[in-house]
């Protein structure tokens, strides 16, 4: 009784984040602040406000929970799949693009304390959910959690639709310069980090051009990432008239459709 009077909504702003949560999550905040403090992004806090503390620790318990979450719904739902096509299918559902993509579905920016401009492309309403997440782990625990997660991810995203487009980006990229008659070249660097904590960095150069770049823990996920980068590259330049193919030689096609990885370029879970 004294908990639920402590954490009862005290004006309309609380009863409005309160009135959200009960809508798009299907939960009640037991612990109405945390929730607030997970949709307040730094740029809301003045100089000083060290009573109003900002989401960024909450994100980072969110990214850890939702990789947990999607880690295990994954594993149960295929059980054949290797290693590989598992850590694909989290990166795609947990980039940045889709969980910007998720913020908008449930009209987060109608909650969401921010002070950076909303015509601007950012990462904020989906570091926001990441928040979210960390605040409802804290407030009911792993479990529930999950189950608000999960919904959330089935109300929302085909997930058949990703897995029926999931394909070693490398592999794609490769076959597709040997039929256009392009070299395509995978560039490798370690950047810091020892054993576990290695860090790597990969770059594509087509006919000598860098066309996307990537990163990761092992050089595979890092030329993965680069890979995906250099499709999102060639679907966004704009088409030029076509030229007259020189006798022997075939005319550059468009870039093989790819979704986004996650944690770099426009997969990136910062922004």
């Amino acid at each position: 009784m004294i908990k639920s009077l402590f954490h009862r909504a005290r004006n309309p702003e609380e009863r409005r984040v309160r009135a959200w949560c009960r809508q798009e999550l299907g939960i009640t905040p037991g612990n109405l602040p945390l929730y607030r403090q997970a949709l307040r992004h730094v740029s809301a806090v003045t100089e000083g406000r060290t009573d109003l503390p900002d989401n960024e620790r909450l994100e980072f318990l969110g990214d850890a929970v939702l990789d947990t979450i999607i880690g295990d719904m994954l594993f149960a739902a295929y059980p054949d799949k290797g290693e590989g096509f598992l850590t694909r299918m989290r990166s795609k559902l947990v980039s940045r693009q889709q969980l910007n993509a998720l913020a908008k579905k449930i009209g987060i920016e109608r909650v969401l304390e921010s002070n950076v401009a909303r015509s601007h492309e950012s990462s904020v309403p989906g570091n926001a959910v990441e928040a979210l997440i960390g605040a409802l782990f804290l407030d009911r625990g792993f479990d529930r959690t999950r189950k608000v997660v999960v919904k959330l991810l089935h109300a929302h995203f085909d997930v058949k639709e990703i897995e029926r487009e999931d394909r070693d980006g490398k592999s794609r990229l490769l076959e597709w310069g040997q039929k256009r008659r392009k070299k395509v070249e995978f560039i490798v660097r370690e950047e810091g980090g020892n054993g576990r904590g290695k860090h790597y960095v990969a770059e594509v150069r087509i006919n000598g051009d860098v066309r996307g770049t990537g990163q990761g823990t092992s050089k595979k996920v890092a030329e993965q990432d680069a890979a995906q980068s250099a499709f999102r590259s060639m679907r966004s330049r704009k088409p030029h008239p076509p030229k007259p193919a020189p006798q022997g030689t075939a005319p550059e096609d468009h870039a093989p459709t790819m979704h986004a990885s996650r944690r770099s370029g426009a997969g990136s879970r910062r922004g």
